[in-house]
């Protein structure tokens, strides 16, 4: 079994699934952070 070619969609699924339930726990709290994030790597 290949680490390469099975794991990168179950990480990144776990990662989307992630970000969802952080979401939610932290009352969009996540969101705002990732959007920070987002804009300080793009300006």
């Amino acid at each position: 079994m290949s680490r390469k070619s099975g794991g990168k969609k179950k990480r990144s699924t776990a990662g989307l699934i992630l970000d969802v339930i952080l979401v939610f726990a932290t009352g969009g709290l996540w969101l705002i952070w990732i959007l920070v994030r987002y804009l300080r790597n793009n300006s």
